[in-house]
């Protein structure tokens, strides 16, 4: 059954966040992810990388990606984000997320899908 969050208030603790499992990605060793909140195909979640692990190249061809970097190194883009950093990559942008380094990575997401107009009207951005 799919999740929907939509209307309802959550109010999670850090403690509550760290003791919520992380769900492996059974098609990329290394990845594993926290789901936050969901309503649909909207996700906002938390993302880790271990270290050496990648993330393979993708596109989200109808969706805007934002990334907010909580801790360790990834590679995005062509370049390292650290701790801190933020991304936001357009629909129809490739990209991966691979951590070169010795230590996992998190980072803060939402993948939101874009809103297409039932008649057929340019596309709209949510």
């Amino acid at each position: 059954m799919e999740r929907n969050d939509l209307g309802q208030v959550l109010a999670v603790s850090a403690a509550d966040i760290d003791a919520m499992d992380w769900v492996d990605d059974p098609t990329r060793a290394g990845v594993r992810h926290k789901v936050l909140w969901q309503s649909g195909a909207t996700v906002l979640g938390l993302m880790m990388i271990d270290a050496g692990a990648v993330n393979p190249e993708h596109t989200h061809h109808g969706a805007h990606h934002h990334i907010l970097m909580l801790s360790g190194t990834a590679t995005m883009l062509g370049r390292e984000w650290a701790a801190g950093s933020y991304l936001y990559i357009p629909p129809g942008v490739p990209h991966e997320a691979a951590n070169t380094t010795d230590e996992p990575c998190t980072f803060f997401y939402t993948y939101r899908p874009v809103e297409v107009p039932p008649d057929d009207d340019p596309l709209v951005v949510a």
